[in-house]
């Protein structure tokens, strides 16, 4: 295990340049005639692919089964900070048992990496709380429908901040086509009140910026995904607290019968909330933001599925094309690439519609300037 001192300096290292952020997208360094060399690199190659279908697929198989059940336990227990309270909580027990029995290593939470972790603490905190307000207060199509505007948003952010180009034009008519598919469906919508698209719209600034922070602590953060998923539900539980206290829940919770059925769902939300923390950062380690958001949405389609296999609190005929549109839209969108192959963040390609003077750099062809936080 590394010493304080070794993740203190660690903290402040720069971002890798010799690979991108999608390293595991991408085929390894080929051989001096363009051509990859069988045996060995092959084999990672292969196994390196094997292994990021194999997160996606844990991904979508956690994210759209706890959609569902976070959808069924806000409308049993109508108090959305005391359910996050509790997966909060119990991530954090399950982990620290787990670390007991040395099953997993969790690393003590210092003082420097709570510091780190707090804005991405925040953010993380009101993208869930902002989706549990809009599932309490409208169907999961309209929870589905606002998560699906989220690619388009962080393809515009990743251009600007990120150094990504601009989408291809099939990535840019996917963005529009999911665009179109969701203003039809808020036009469709006769269940979702403005308080509802009130937080859809919070959810949609809180995803943005829980998406690209969280990329870039966990590329400046030495921990594994354990620590990083401790540190963050840790952090989060006075935030639940706080949040229940001021805003009445409590009294909407004890007017409300906490029948078998509804502890039953609510302990699976805690069990899947634990998955969903740790294949989170799994995949935000493996993908760009972009692509997370776009696996994100497209996972929907199994949450779906079975929203209209339990019960009739969904939306109308109409508003399900709309969002079996929004989510086919979704599957053909591809990652942009960077525009500098191996840099991400820099002066020198932030906001490229601006002057670079705007900014300290200098011009240059292959003036690099410092990444952040360097």
């Amino acid at each position: 295990m590394s010493t304080p001192r070794a993740r203190k300096m660690a903290k402040y290292a720069p971002i890798r340049q010799d690979k991108s952020d999608d390293s595991d997208l991408e085929p390894t360094s080929p051989s001096a005639n363009g051509e990859r060399r069988d045996g060995a690199q092959t084999t990672t190659y292969l196994w390196a692919n094997a292994r990021v279908l194999g997160i996606i697929v844990l991904y979508c198989a956690i994210g759209s089964s706890l959609s569902v059940l976070n959808k069924v336990a806000v409308t049993m227990i109508p108090a959305p900070n005391f359910i996050l309270f509790c997966q909060f909580a119990a991530t954090t027990l399950l982990l620290l048992a787990a670390h007991g029995l040395k099953l997993v290593t969790v690393e003590p939470l210092t003082k420097e990496i709570a510091l780190a972790f707090l804005p991405l603490t925040l953010s993380f905190f009101a993208l869930l709380l902002a989706g549990m307000e809009v599932m309490q207060r409208a169907p999961l199509e309209t929870f589905i429908a606002v998560k699906s505007l989220t690619p388009v948003v962080f393809s515009l952010n990743e251009y600007l901040f990120l150094g990504r180009a601009l989408p291809t034009p099939k990535s840019a008519l996917a963005l529009v086509g999911i665009v179109v598919g969701a203003v039809f469906y808020v036009n469709l919508d006769i269940f979702s009140t403005a308080t509802a698209y009130a937080f859809c719209a919070l959810f949609i600034v809180a995803a943005v910026s829980e998406g690209l922070i969280a990329k870039h602590t966990i590329d400046k953060i030495p921990l594994n995904n354990w620590s990083r998923s401790f540190n963050i539900n840790v952090l989060s539980i006075p935030l639940a607290v706080v949040l229940f206290a001021l805003s009445g829940e409590s009294t909407a919770l004890m007017d409300t019968t906490l029948t078998s059925k509804a502890l039953g769902v609510l302990t699976a939300t805690c069990f899947m909330g634990l998955g969903m923390s740790f294949s989170t950062m799994w995949i935000r380690e493996t993908l760009s933001a972009t692509s997370v958001s776009v696996v994100a949405t497209c996972n929907k389609f199994i949450s779906e599925l079975v929203n209209w296999m339990i019960w009739d609190k969904h939306t109308t005929i109409e508003g399900t094309y709309a969002i079996l549109a929004i989510m086919t839209c979704g599957i053909f969108y591809e990652q942009a690439p960077l525009r500098v192959p191996g840099q991400g963040y820099s002066r020198d390609t932030i906001c490229p519609c601006l002057p670079r003077s705007w900014f300290g750099a200098k011009r240059g062809p292959m003036d690099t300037a410092p990444l952040l936080g360097s």
